[in-house]
């Protein structure tokens, strides 16, 4: 979910302690505790495929989440002479675990349970940067500075517009998605995913992966079918693929995407690219286009030199050896 939706969810949940049982100090430690989780960004220049497998795990669990909650209310605590650190360490939490519920209603499928046990939910009703959600959030914050005389109310009254939208999407969903159980035929899945549609109510695209195709379903809860928008087909692995799941970008990016596929392109020198990436982030083109692409590059006896990833056109390369 973008940071503005985020901070405004954090403002409105500690806008409910009416009598201000936490302190003064506490608003600074809920808004910077809902954005803490996205800290793991700092990552990214070293690697996109390093990102992406902590996004899914480390300050994004219910653990990682604790964690930095104790570290915001430490750094609030400096600045804010006389102020309980627990009660600090509760509003920064309450931060956090909104912003966990907000990466979870946007599909994200984090894996909140890290390092004790694996659980991963996700309830896809709005998508990354969702325009209703940001209107609705950004009505609420400017309610919540005009009536801040009133601010318990107000924070209640935009509390319960938000879950009120959410739960219609909820809704919407289940209408929406049998569509695709009933158009993705007698194949077996082995996996799936769901996400809601950028700027759309009613409408999201389902992923799926069978023993022989990968596949992007349209289904719209104003609809009676779904709409097939694109596939590739699942084919055996060759030589060179199988060996590119040696590189740190492949495995980085298999351990969090389970609807990955990899091609291989031919280079003037006799040596190949092998990039990995998942449906979720391509859309039919010739070639085929993908936003992320994740791999390296093998000279022409088949021996790694380079892993690569591609963030659209940006391009970060490291050594493929020890």
């Amino acid at each position: 979910m973008d940071p503005v939706s985020h901070v405004i969810f954090g403002r409105a949940l500690i806008g409910l302690d009416r009598r201000r049982l936490l302190g003064p100090h506490a608003v600074a430690a809920c808004l910077l505790g809902a954005v803490a989780p996205d800290v793991d960004l700092g990552v990214a220049p070293f690697g996109w495929d390093w990102y992406l497998r902590v996004h899914q795990l480390g300050t994004h669990s219910i653990l990682g989440g604790a964690a930095l909650s104790v570290a915001t209310a430490a750094v609030v605590h400096v600045f804010a002479r006389g102020s309980r650190y627990s009660s600090l360490v509760l509003a920064a939490w309450i931060g956090t675990l909104s912003h966990l519920a907000f990466d979870v209603f946007s599909g994200a499928t984090l894996n909140l349970g890290w390092p004790l046990f694996e659980v991963r939910p996700s309830l896809p009703l709005v998508a990354m940067a969702d325009p209703w959600l940001i209107a609705i959030c950004t009505a609420g914050a400017i309610a919540l500075w005009v009536q801040r005389h009133t601010m318990a109310a107000t924070a209640k009254a935009v509390v319960l517009v938000i879950g009120t939208f959410l739960a219609i999407k909820c809704a919407l969903l289940a209408i929406a998605l049998p569509r695709w159980t009933a158009a993705r035929g007698p194949e077996a899945i082995v996996s799936h995913s769901v996400e809601a549609s950028w700027g759309s109510l009613t409408e999201w695209n389902v992923f799926d992966r069978t023993p022989t195709v990968l596949r992007k379903w349209r289904v719209n809860a104003l609809d009676d079918h779904a709409t097939l928008v694109f596939s590739l087909p699942v084919t055996p692995e060759p030589p060179i693929v199988a060996t590119s799941r040696s590189l740190d970008t492949v495995q980085n990016f298999l351990r969090v995407h389970s609807l990955g596929f990899a091609v291989v392109e031919s280079m003037q020198d006799g040596g190949a690219r092998v990039l990995w990436s998942d449906i979720r982030y391509c859309w039919p083109d010739t070639p085929l286009a993908c936003a992320l692409w994740f791999g390296g590059i093998f000279d022409r006896d088949g021996r790694p030199v380079t892993q690569i990833v591609h963030v659209g056109d940006w391009v970060q390369a490291r050594s493929a050896g020890p």
